[in-house]
């Protein structure tokens, strides 16, 4: 574009309109299998697991560990199988989620009015039971029977208690499928199976809900995994197969998302009367309790009464059908758009399920970083970046360190604070990162409690409602642009004794932490704070190597040391990025000359954080204190912001500090203070292409050394109130530059310089 021989001078507010926009687009974060999503027709269409994304050593190892027949489905696509996929087989209590599906589906077409319609009007023969416990069952609902809340046989009260009972979905098949479809086990295929599911699916080996025939337990499905696995995806897609909506979105939702809550206990099993001659479709009662995981037949991975998580090794949101303990299953991974179908297998508990799940998630290869994670630039280390987006500069709170531990305990290990109360006082101001500790107890500042450890016991494992709570507030800054700087330990916390190797538990914990929240794309892992403090050199290296193993997308991994500016011992590992600064000294020239210092020693392989000064005060002191340390090279992070008592003109500081970097390319300069000439103070540069000059008290001209001659464009910055002022095309002769700053533009000032010719 030819530039406009005109020059011109304008002023404008920083507006932060534009980079919120841009904020909004990059922060929300689709996972987007293909641009057309893919679908099955007559055969499936295969792609090899490598182009799937996925690791055939890590299927082989899943296909060891079940044994029996399976098949692996993701973007559409089949990707691996292993026994004989098209081979029928009954899947016993799998088949339960398709008798929701048929439920959902009579209620969409005006059959039934409601999940909570009685079902009395269809099965009157439940009228005259258990008269001595008030006639309960006149009170069962499908939700009921769907939950398998009904209590049917059992001495409670319909929606009282869990009962996980064969009686309870013969009775469901029975009365949905001949009484509310109006069918019989004969038609039943003919009339409602294929033509409302499994033919408009393009099923390959004709399903059957009659899988040991009319008179041996009707309603027991009879399927190949390859078949199982289109049920998988009609669920994953929401109900949509191809340009045909089979099951309204909201349905398919609540149906994989409406887990059962912990208070309702699982039946004590007293009988009661049922009708009379009441089949099963399979064995009695009383098999299981729902494990805050049962979902309208469904099971997702919920959290237990005992705080842990139904799959610990899987992603948060997967779900699945489950029979004979686990041998016969279908599971989808939404987050990895990953569907598994297995029978016949040897495995036959949730152990052994959530190994088999964790083989499967592993499986998924390393993706990289997502677009608009903070990186550390490859080209220059010694800076940050977004990936594929652009600059991004580390200003604001360093405090409270203690932020997911504000506010009273309750029974369950969650807090009753006010976490989100301060994630929206930085809403808007630009400020953008919070130093957090994971774990503050075991030496640390924090007490005993201070710990996401089920009864605060790292031997019992994560409390996943810690972690659950945890993720509400990391969900609010990262959608907030607020990075979220998570410390793994705090100052001399010690959990587990083993020197300089990282233990078994210890290694289970980091997985579990960096796989929970590796998600967010304002992140910064940092391993300890004051390291030396509780861990030896060779433990961080090996908890940072941990580290990046396990995170799939590449944030940045940082360590923070007690006072002082050398980082040698760290320097070369391949594993950390940044070194997070303790630096108590007084003044900003004091902070200035030691990130000079800090930022030479680096030479380009980290990046450098100023995380923690004493007294780095407020207002102007803070002000001209931030700005000397960016001007160093490093970024910075408030000691002592609590964000609770920061007035909120400090905030939106370190946010014109950052917006004013980002205008810039910042990334392409370095510290070059012998070239300052006049009343500049600090200056970083790209010597004869770009500069960021600043003063802090000018009272005259602003200067460069050694300038090349050219054309230049002026950005003039107002520390203090964000006013900038834009001159363009200005020419500057070769040798030592001076300009007055716009009258308009206040002292405390800084100005990008750009060349242009």
């Amino acid at each position: 574009m030819k530039r406009i021989p005109l020059r011109k001078q304008t002023s404008i507010r920083f507006i932060y309109t534009s980079f919120t926009i841009l904020f909004l687009l990059l922060s929300t974060r689709l996972h987007v299998p293909a641009v057309e999503p893919v679908y099955p027709g007559k055969e499936w269409a295969r792609l090899t697991p490598k182009a799937a994304g996925l690791d055939t050593r890590q299927l082989d190892a899943l296909r060891d560990f079940a044994g029996g027949i399976g098949c692996v489905v993701r973007h559409g696509y089949m990707v691996y199988t292993w026994g004989d996929p098209t081979k029928q087989i009954d899947v016993a209590s799998a088949v339960k989620p398709w008798y929701t599906h048929f439920l959902l589906k009579a209620i969409e077409d005006g059959k039934l009015s409601s999940v909570d319609d009685p079902i009395i009007q269809f099965e009157p023969r439940l009228s005259p039971l258990n008269e001595q416990l008030r006639w309960k069952d006149r009170a069962i609902t499908w939700r009921h029977l769907s939950n398998q809340i009904s209590c049917y046989g059992v001495s409670e009260k319909p929606g009282e208690a869990y009962d996980y009972s064969d009686y309870n979905m013969a009775l469901f098949f029975d009365t949905l499928f001949l009484n509310v479809y109006g069918s019989s086990w004969e038609r039943v295929d003919e009339e409602i199976l294929h033509p409302l599911l499994t033919d408009p699916l393009q099923c390959q080996d004709n399903p059957t809900f009659m899988a040991f025939g009319t008179e041996n337990r009707p309603g027991r499905l009879r399927i190949s995994v390859r078949d199982f696995a289109r049920f998988g995806l009609l669920y994953l897609r929401e109900g949509q197969w191809r340009d045909t909506r089979l099951l309204r979105s909201e349905s398919a939702r609540m149906a994989v998302t409406s887990p059962l809550p912990n208070s309702i206990p699982r039946t004590k099993g007293e009988k009661a009367d049922m009708i009379q001659d009441q089949r099963s479709i399979g064995g009695g009662n009383n098999q299981t309790d729902h494990y805050g995981s049962y979902s309208f037949a469904w099971w997702l991975n919920g959290i237990d009464r005992e705080y842990k998580r139904h799959w610990p090794d899987a992603p948060t949101n997967t779900f699945g059908c489950f029979g004979h303990g686990g041998k016969r299953a279908m599971v989808v991974m939404p987050d990895q758009d990953l569907i598994v179908c297995w029978n016949d297998t040897q495995i036959d508990s949730r152990e052994k399920e959530n190994e088999a799940l964790k083989r499967l998630r592993n499986s998924v290869l390393p993706t990289g970083p997502m677009t608009g994670q903070i990186i550390p630039d490859p080209q220059r280390p010694q800076w940050l970046k977004r990936h594929n987006t652009g600059p991004f500069f580390l200003c604001g709170p360093g405090d409270p360190e203690g932020f997911l531990y504000r506010g009273t305990l309750n029974a369950d290990g969650t807090r009753n604070g006010d976490q989100m109360d301060l994630i929206n006082k930085m809403k808007w101001t630009g400020a953008n990162c919070l130093y957090i500790m994971a774990v503050r107890s075991h030496g640390g500042d924090g007490d005993k409690t201070e710990n996401p450890f089920i009864g605060h016991n790292p031997a019992k494992g994560i409390n996943d409602l810690i972690f659950d709570q945890w993720e509400t507030w990391f969900h609010a800054m990262d959608e907030n642009g607020i990075t979220i700087f998570l410390i793994l330990y705090d100052d001399n916390c010690s959990i587990w004794d083993t020197g300089d190797t990282m233990g078994g538990m210890e290694s289970r914990f980091i997985e579990r932490l960096v796989n929970r929240f590796e998600h967010h794309k304002n992140l910064i892992w940092c391993i300890a704070e004051e390291y030396q403090e509780a861990l030896s050199v060779q433990r961080v290296k090996a908890i940072a190597a941990k580290i990046r193993e396990t995170d799939d997308f590449d944030h940045p991994i940082a360590v923070h040391k007690l006072n002082g500016l050398d980082f040698s011992e760290l320097a070369d590992d391949p594993n950390i990025d940044q070194f997070a600064i303790q630096y108590n000294v007084s003044s900003a020239e004091e902070l200035h000359q030691g990130m000079v210092k800090a930022w030479n020693g680096a030479k380009g392989r980290y990046n450098i954080n100023m995380s923690e000064a004493a007294d780095h005060g407020t207002g102007a002191e803070l002000r001209l204190k931030n700005w000397a340390c960016a001007m160093g090279g490093a970024y910075v992070m408030v000691l002592r912001m609590d964000i609770a008592s920061t007035p909120r003109a400090d905030l939106i500081g370190c946010g014109r500090l950052v917006k004013f970097f980002e205008s810039t390319p910042f990334s392409n300069m370095a510290p070059h203070d012998e070239l300052v000439a006049v009343e500049t103070q600090y200056l970083l540069a790209d010597p004869g292409n770009s500069y960021i000059a600043y003063a802090p008290n000018l009272s005259g001209k602003i200067g460069i050394k050694e300038m090349k001659g050219g054309t230049y464009d002026f950005l003039w910055f107002n520390c203090k109130t964000g006013k900038v002022i834009k001159q363009t095309n200005v020419s500057i002769e070769a040798g030592e530059g001076r300009w007055n700053p716009p009258a308009e533009i206040g002292t405390e000032i800084a100005v990008y310089i750009q060349r242009f010719e």
